[in-house]
């Protein structure tokens, strides 16, 4: 089997940007109407004024991380013969050997389906994590769902049936290779 590489959705992304787009509209139309604004809940103008700028400032980032997965698509897995490569932008050569897992698990939160990567050993993982922010995810992953490992299709070019369908298949191939 060839290596499959799956890329970050441009629709999804373009979805981003507009949507994005609309709320710092919105978050401008505020500011400048904030004095206007009283019959509201909210009768004070800088209360509204903050709500304006946090807007702004949330959703301006949402539109610069739409940008640049429209200009560049970001690859978000790699599945090959070694095995499973859930952060390729971190490091293109580490991987879950395939030896090293123990199945998938597809989860459902809310209408968001999640496919739980299954691993024999996730301390190993977590204590190899440098990022602190990452770190904490991990543990939260692994006291919920029993892996440090979570994929959800939502953001990516391929079905949640694509994905846990191809897992399976390179899993079933390659799990006794040593």
């Amino acid at each position: 089997m060839e290596r499959v590489e799956i890329y970050s959705s441009k629709k999804k992304s373009l979805l981003l940007l507009i949507g994005s787009i609309a709320f710092v509209a919105l978050g401008f139309w505020l500011i400048l109407e904030a004095d206007n604004l009283t019959g509201w809940r909210a009768r004070n103008p800088i209360f509204t004024r903050g709500i304006g700028i946090a807007s702004i400032l949330f959703f301006g980032l949402g539109i610069f991380v739409g940008i640049k997965r429209l200009i560049k698509s970001e690859i978000a897995l790699i599945i090959d013969s070694n095995g499973l490569n859930v952060n390729p932008k971190k490091s293109l050569t580490e991987y879950i050997k395939w030896r090293d897992i123990n199945g998938f698990e597809e989860i459902k939160i809310q209408s968001t389906r999640i496919v739980i990567i299954g691993v024999k050993n996730p301390e190993y993982w977590l204590d190899k994590e440098t990022s602190g922010f990452r770190r904490k995810l991990m543990q939260f992953n692994i006291s919920n769902y029993n892996s440090p490992f979570n994929i959800a299709a939502s953001g990516l070019d391929i079905s949640s049936d694509k994905l846990i369908e191809t897992l399976n298949n390179y899993y079933d191939r390659h799990k006794n290779e040593a």
